[in-house]
């Protein structure tokens, strides 16, 4: 192997697991990278940090619980670049792949009530379940 790629390899293997060993936020718990403040000075005037630090959401889900708490919840209207920054740093730091520190297990999707609400997208999936083309339950894991 040539030196110089063997140096690139290394340097590569040390970047990567710096990037997995993030830096924490000793007050608040919350993973210090990029807009990280931000974040922290509008959610954690009504919440602890916890409530967001142990969930695990993508970027639509993140945007759905802002919009919730901001017709629900108490929420003042966000800026949209403010309300754009906090979601991009939730995704990113709290998505769904980093699935250490979920508050439990996600729910499979066959055990989720029907949805009454239901997209067109839902509802195709219901009705190829009826027609046998799609599995009605999961596969049992028992052998």
């Amino acid at each position: 192997m040539r030196p110089h790629l063997i140096v690139f390899l290394a340097f590569a293997t040390f970047s990567s697991a710096a990037e997995e060993k993030a830096t924490v936020d000793p007050t608040t718990g919350m993973k210090i990278a990029p807009d990280w403040e931000i974040v922290r000075n509008h959610c954690i005037v009504c919440h602890s940090p916890q409530t967001f630090l142990r969930q695990r959401a993508t970027e639509a889900n993140w945007t759905s619980t802002l919009e919730w708490m901001q017709t629900y919840g108490g929420l003042w209207k966000l800026d949209p670049a403010v309300q754009k920054t906090i979601i991009k740093y939730l995704a990113t730091n709290y998505g769904p792949g980093d699935a250490t520190n979920y508050r439990r297990a996600p729910i499979p999707a066959t055990l989720m009530p029907l949805n009454p609400y239901a997209t067109e997208a839902r509802l195709e999936v219901e009705k190829k379940k009826k027609e046998g083309l799609i599995p009605a339950t999961a596969p049992s894991s028992d052998k």
